[in-house]
C-alpha cells in the first residue's frame, strides 16, 4: 500500500535491530569550521558542516578532540550504534507520518525547545558525545516521500530522522518564523560539557546490598570489557541477576519504608539501563 507523506504526529520510536559486527555509527560536524577527532590515535577531520560514516568493532576506544578532551568509548557487541558528537551540539530527532487517504491521523501534542524557544511538533532533542540510534535514518539519509506498506487501508506509517538544528530549521522551512524566535544572532548552541556513564551503581538499603554486590561486581566488570565474547557472556549474566534482585523487592514490598524502595528503583534501573547501551562513555583512565 502507498502512504502518502504527512506533517509527523508521532514520537520517535526506538529501533530495535539485531546484532552487528562491525557497528555503524556516523560522526557529524555542523559548525563553521573543521573538526579533529581522534580515535585511538587516528585523526579523523571532519569538514564543516559534514556527517561521514564510520564502522567500530565492540571494544574500547579512546576518542580525543579540542571540545572533549580525552575520553574512553566502549562499543558494545550486537549494538544499534548512533551518532558521535564531537562538538557537543543539539539534536533533534523527527517522526514522519504516511497515511492514506482513509487514515484518521489523529494529533500528539509534543514539542523541543531550543534556545529557550519552544517549537510545537513530534521532536525530541537529543544531546550527549555519544547518541545512541533511535532513529530509522540518520544525518545522512533523506525521508521518502512516499512508503510501502501492507498494512490496512486505515492504518498509517512512519519514519524518525535525525537532524542537527541547522537541519532541523531546513526541514521546518520556516526562516522567517525562526528569524523573529530566536532573534538577530540566531540559534546558538549552548555549552556543553561531556557527561559520563556513571562507574557505579548507587547506595543500597541493607536489605538490598545481599542481591546488590553481584550486581555491582557485574556492572564495573562490563565497563571494563574490551572482548565482544567477553561483553556478551557478562550481558547474559545480567538478566538472571536483575529478575533475581526484582523477587526480592517482591517480597519486601509493604514491608520498608519508601525511601528504601525509591533507592532500590534507582538501582534497579541503572543497572538495567546499561546493558541497552550499545556504547558508553568513560573518564581517560
Amino acid at each position: 500500500m502507498l502512504f502518502n507523506r504527512l506533517v509527523p504526529v508521532v514520537a520517535a520510536l526506538l529501533l530495535l535491530v539485531g546484532c552487528s559486527r562491525p557497528i555503524d555509527f556516523e560522526i557529524d560536524n555542523p559548525t563553521d569550521a573543521p573538526v579533529t577527532l581522534s580515535i585511538d590515535a587516528q585523526a579523523h577531520v571532519i569538514p564543516p558542516h559534514t556527517a561521514v560514516p564510520i564502522s567500530l568493532e565492540p571494544g574500547q576506544y579512546r576518542l580525543q578532540s579540542e571540545k572533549i578532551g580525552t575520553v574512553r568509548m566502549v562499543v558494545y557487541a550486537g549494538g544499534i550504534g548512533g551518532l558521535i558528537n564531537p562538538t557537543l551540539g543539539e539534536y533533534v530527532i523527527v517522526t514522519e507520518q504516511y497515511v492514506t487517504s482513509k487514515t484518521n491521523s489523529g494529533s500528539l501534542a509534543s514539542k523541543v525547545e531550543l534556545n529557550d524557544v519552544v517549537i510545537d511538533g513530534p521532536y525530541v532533542k537529543a544531546t550527549g558525545l555519544f547518541i545512541p540510534r533511535r532513529w530509522d535514518i540518520g544525518l545522512l539519509g533523506e525521508l521518502p516521500s512516499v512508503v510501502m506498506s501492507n498494512s490496512p487501508d486505515t492504518s498509517s506509517d512512519y519514519r524518525t530522522k535525525l537532524y542537527n538544528v541547522p537541519g532541523f530549521f531546513e526541514y521546518l522551512d520556516a526562516e522567517d518564523d525562526l528569524r523573529a524566535a530566536f532573534g538577530p544572532e540566531g540559534y546558538q548552541t549552548p555549552e556543553a560539557t561531556v557527561e559520563f556513564t556513571p562507574a557505579s551503581l548507587p547506595e543500597l538499603p541493607a536489605a538490598f546490598e545481599a542481591k546488590g554486590k553481584p550486581m555491582r561486581e557485574l556492572y564495573a566488570q562490563y565497563l571494563a570489557a574490551s572482548d565482544a565474547g567477553e561483553q556478551k557472556r557478562l550481558k547474559k549474566a545480567s538478566l538472571k541477576l536483575w529478575q533475581d534482585f526484582g523477587t526480592t523487592r517482591a517480597a519486601l514490598n509493604g514491608k520498608i519504608p519508601v525511601p528504601d524502595d525509591v533507592k532500590a528503583t534507582a538501582f534497579s534501573l541503572q543497572f538495567f539501563e546499561l546493558w541497552a547501551q550499545p556504547a558508553v562513555i568513560l573518564p581517560e583512565g
